[in-house]
């Protein structure tokens, strides 16, 4: 003796359309034009070592805040990531990063979202900045910004 039961057949139909779907992580952060043109800012950053290259736009708002744009292109995936960062140690002692040339002082602005954290350390005379990045959701990806490398002005 066989049972049929019209639920169960119904059932099983929508967790097959549940699982044909997949959910990609978001790597675009905000709704506003993405389309990124150096022509849009004033300052533009660029590291590039044959396989990945990122730039970045910047357009000083204040001492307090920056407009930001950043493109990484690497294997596997490009990412964007852009908005306004906040220096949130304006009216203080800036720090101190390093390069081959010695110590320079940097302004560090942060934007700060629900998946990431992102830092802008920004050379006080605007030649050069890197970028830092943290990922505070679980989310394993290879799909970040390149962090610890100066950037170069470029514009």
């Amino acid at each position: 003796m066989f049972f049929f039961s019209c639920k169960k057949e119904k059932g099983d139909k929508k967790t097959e359309s549940l699982k044909s779907k997949t959910i990609t992580p978001k790597i675009v952060t905000e709704t506003s034009n993405t389309k990124f043109s150096t022509n849009d800012y004033t300052l533009v950053y660029q590291y590039s070592d044959g396989e990945s290259n990122q730039i970045l736009g910047i357009n000083l708002i204040d001492k307090k805040m920056l407009k930001f744009h950043l493109v990484t292109e690497t294997l596997p995936c490009d990412t964007e990531y852009w908005g306004k960062a906040e220096n949130k140690n304006w009216n203080g002692d800036g720090e101190i990063d390093e390069d081959e040339d010695g110590g320079y002082f940097v302004d560090e602005y942060f934007k700060e979202e629900k998946e990431y954290f992102i830092g802008i350390r920004l050379d006080e005379d605007l030649n050069k900045v890197q970028i830092k990045y943290i990922q505070k959701d679980s989310l394993e990806t290879d799909c970040l910004p390149i962090t610890g490398k100066i950037m170069k002005r470029i514009k």
